[in-house]
């Protein structure tokens, strides 16, 4: 049985921590499978960020990643005060994942990253191609500022899903989205007013997992690549999915990351 140390964060099991981070507009629920079935070897931090799932709402005035950052790290503290650990993270958890590993890579047992939408170092980069596509996301971010709720989160939907995809989903499911997706136009600001480089990964030293989907959008191959090659101790790894496959194939996500972790144990 998980205990709940604060609201929107559960800690199970007894061991070596996993912290595990959702991507935007989703929930903990993503990972509670596989923080159960690492619970009987490790204590698993599963954490609601800001927004979303039963974590409080994030401040509109001034917020970035660090307000995120910090809050996990104090989660951890908690929970686990002068421990190592393992860090999962996936799209928007995946970005916020990376800053924590770029501030603190002395904290990390291992990193595990499925598509983290770290945009930001596109645009810092010396490649042209990638500020082009820094650009087009800088474009899209300012797209979904200027719509209303609903428009918005179909569109972001509809952009990681495919076409008409927000449409086809329940109802309830959609209201939850729209209501969240203030918090969705939050993320893009966090993640587009991020300062560290490509460069800046080399402080990385720890086994790192990076994952991406064989059918995902050409600005994550292009941005997980481009990670990948920045890392020093890193195993690239294509699944047959998109973007969303922690959720929509966690049958294929989920082992890679438990086979990894007991690895690096």
């Amino acid at each position: 049985m998980a205990n709940m140390i604060e609201q929107g964060v559960s800690v199970s099991g007894q061991g070596p921590v996993v912290v595990f981070l959702h991507s935007s507009l989703s929930s903990s629920k993503q990972w509670a499978n596989l923080a159960a079935q690492l619970s009987e070897h490790f204590t698993c931090i599963n954490i609601d960020l800001l927004g979303y799932g039963n974590a409080s709402a994030a401040c509109e005035k001034n917020y970035n990643f660090t307000i995120e950052t910090t809050r996990i790290n104090t989660i951890i503290s908690q929970v686990a005060p002068s421990e190592k650990f393992h860090l999962v993270g996936h799209s928007c958890g995946g970005a916020i994942a990376l800053k924590i590993a770029v501030e603190q890579p002395e904290k990390l047992l291992s990193l595990s990253l499925f598509e983290p939408v770290a945009f930001h170092l596109l645009a810092l980069s010396h490649n042209e191609n990638h500020n082009a596509l820094a650009r087009d996301v800088e474009n899209f971010a300012e797209k979904l500022a200027s719509v209303s709720q609903q428009q918005g989160a179909e569109a972001f939907i509809d952009f990681w899903n495919g076409e008409g995809f927000f449409a086809k989903l329940p109802h309830k499911i959609q209201t939850t989205m729209i209501e969240q997706f203030t918090k969705v136009k939050l993320d893009f600001i966090g993640i587009l007013q991020e300062r560290y480089s490509f460069e800046a990964l080399q402080v990385i030293q720890c086994p790192c997992l990076l994952m991406v989907g064989k059918y995902s959008k050409a600005v994550s191959h292009v941005l997980s690549q481009a990670i990948a090659q920045s890392l020093k101790h890193v195993e690239y790894k294509e699944i047959s999915s998109g973007h969303m496959a922690p959720i929509s194939h966690p049958n294929l996500v989920q082992p890679l990351i438990s086979s990894f972790i007991y690895h690096v144990k």
